[in-house]
């Protein structure tokens, strides 16, 4: 996902740029391929997210809703739902087969900068300037847990992979672990020019 308003599809193998998809009217902030590789989901400054398809690099889909710029977009582990994050303060579930906006979580204060589904795909967890993470039912829009302590924008979330632990990283050097059931925050990890953290994959 570039700046420059294309996403690109790349060999492993050989680094042969293998398809561009173009489309998208301003820069793109994150680009991600469907559970079974066959669909790609952009999001952009343009406002809108866009499905395509990884053979062809046809654009099949345009998500349209959001008022400002999307900042993340995600497919549902089953690949059927995509939850986009954007400046607009709200974070959207959509039908990947209809493009239909199904839920808007709109709880937040400021910018949503990512949204991800949990690996069962029933909760959703988003990532906010607001010094917040939130946690959502997919299916009732309900906001279940925030999770607070940050004090600056939270960049990103993540669930570990047994779903055990929340991870959030914020521009004020911090790290933190939280507990996603209570809204516990269990450890701080003091890191300088910290912007992402992740759970390593074993």
């Amino acid at each position: 996902a570039s700046v420059d308003r294309t996403a690109r599809i790349w060999s492993i193998g050989s680094g042969e740029c293998l398809r561009t998809l173009r489309g998208h009217r301003s820069g793109l902030m994150s680009a991600a391929f469907s559970p079974d590789g066959k669909l790609i989901l952009t999001a952009s400054d343009d406002h809108c997210a866009r499905i395509w398809s990884a053979d062809s690099g046809e654009c099949l889909r345009r998500l349209r809703g959001h008022e400002h710029a999307v900042t993340s977009a995600v497919f549902s582990p089953d690949g059927r739902l995509a939850l986009t994050a954007s400046e607009d303060l709200t974070a959207k579930i959509w039908s990947i087969g209809s493009g239909e906006c199904l839920h808007t979580f709109d709880d937040h204060r400021w910018d949503v900068m990512s949204a991800i589904f949990s690996l069962d795909g029933k909760v959703a967890l988003t990532a906010s300037s607001d010094r917040t993470a939130k946690i959502w039912s997919a299916d009732s829009q309900e906001c279940l847990r925030t999770l607070a302590g940050h004090e600056a924008p939270v960049h990103s979330a993540e669930f570990s992979p047994d779903g055990l632990l929340v991870l959030t990283s914020s521009e004020d050097g911090t790290a933190r672990f939280w507990n996603p059931d209570t809204g516990e925050c269990l450890r701080v990890l003091h890191i300088a020019g910290l912007y992402r953290a992740a759970f390593a994959s074993l």
